[in-house]
């Protein structure tokens, strides 16, 4: 991880993990962003130390529409952002943010062959890149570039 003055960049996937997914692999680019709050009972945030972040898959749910088949995805990015903090005594803090995620993916070009799309045991995310800034003593704006992928159990 690279950390600038009050940033934070993080590419999460390697690039050699891209050739698998391109290859067997629906997938889509979902760019969201959140506003975080330092908790009052935190002390307010000067610069980041280190953040750890991780993405978590909720649910997911195949639907039939219109214009093809697709797959609804609902995950979590969960922040850990350990930061420094304008106090001598204790000057290093920890706060553990959440950021939800929903988007879909169109699975319409999807072999015909390969239609048994059969649940989401084969959907998953990834956080593919990351940019964080604080903004004031008390926020944090993210912007989170989350990668999701859909591979049917018969493709090989």
């Amino acid at each position: 991880m690279e950390i600038q003055k009050g940033c934070a960049y993080l590419g999460i996937i390697e690039p050699h993990e891209y050739d698998e997914i391109k290859k067997t692999h629906v997938y889509k680019q979902v760019l969201t962003k959140g506003e975080f709050e330092i908790p009052e009972a935190k002390p307010e945030i000067e610069d980041f130390s280190s953040v750890v972040m991780q993405i978590t898959r909720k649910k997911c749910k195949l639907i039939c529409g219109p214009l093809g088949d697709k797959v609804i995805v609902s995950g979590t990015i969960n922040l850990n952002v350990m930061y420094t903090a304008a106090n001598p005594q204790q000057s290093v803090h920890n706060v553990h943010l959440c950021h939800d995620v929903d988007a879909f993916i169109n699975i319409k070009c999807l072999e015909e062959a390969h239609k048994s799309f059969c649940g989401c045991c084969d959907v998953k995310m990834y956080i593919e890149w990351a940019d964080l800034e604080v903004v004031d003593k008390r926020k944090i704006k993210g912007c989170f570039l989350v990668l999701i992928t859909a591979k049917c159990k018969s493709v090989k």
